[in-house]
């Protein structure tokens, strides 16, 4: 008898054990560290764009111009410092970078991680957007003032250059990211209906954010 109440202790503990449903912990998933700021004199003014301050964030954009093979395609890689709060922004447009569309519909992770370490430290020239076309890369920065109006490097009126630096090279649930820092002192232009081409000076510009694949 006592056997037999043993037994059916043991089989009952089996049997609510089995039952207990234990917790599934998920892997951690990694996140890349995405910063960004700008920092310069615009006119002798000084200006500053922190992440999470006043709402600005770094945002992408990127113009894909497709080709049928085996006439390579174009992609212009950009990033925006701005705010939907604020009205003075600033972008940078880079590119291009050249690839097989009837290969791949974008460029691999490793051709967008070399195309970007192999333009660190050496100075881009500016370019118009229209003329980012070839295999020599090149920027053009656009500046938005507290107006809201809109001005961009020209290289008819003012050639210049721009120095990245790539800091970082991550990947991660949202995309495949080359992190950058860079430099440069540039004018940007306005054409106004009755004053004519204005002109602003952008000085001692440090501008860090990111491409996007």
């Amino acid at each position: 008898m006592r056997f037999t109440f043993t037994l059916w202790i043991a089989f009952s503990l089996l049997v609510l054990n089995s039952c207990i449903k234990h917790e599934v912990i998920p892997a951690p998933t990694s996140s890349v560290d995405l910063d960004c700021s700008f920092f310069g004199y615009i006119n002798g003014t000084q200006i500053e764009y922190t992440q999470n301050v006043a709402g600005y964030n770094c945002y992408n954009a990127n113009q894909i111009f497709n080709n049928p093979s085996p006439t390579l395609s174009n992609v212009l890689y950009t990033s925006e410092i701005s705010s939907f709060q604020q009205s003075q922004k600033i972008r940078l447009t880079f590119g291009p970078q050249q690839w097989d569309a009837g290969v791949s519909s974008l460029p691999t992770l490793s051709m967008f991680n070399d195309f970007n370490s192999s333009n660190s430290g050496i100075q881009i020239p500016l370019k118009n957007i229209g003329d980012m076309t070839g295999a020599t890369p090149g920027v053009q920065i656009e500046y938005w003032d507290s107006y809201g109006d809109r001005w961009e490097t020209s290289t008819a009126d003012s050639p210049g250059f721009v120095t990245f630096t790539t800091i970082d090279q991550a990947s991660d649930n949202t995309g495949d990211y080359s992190i950058f820092q860079c430099a440069f002192n540039v004018t940007v232009f306005r054409e106004d209906p009755n004053q004519g081409l204005l002109s602003l000076t952008l000085n001692n510009c440090k501008f860090q954010g990111w491409f996007k694949r």
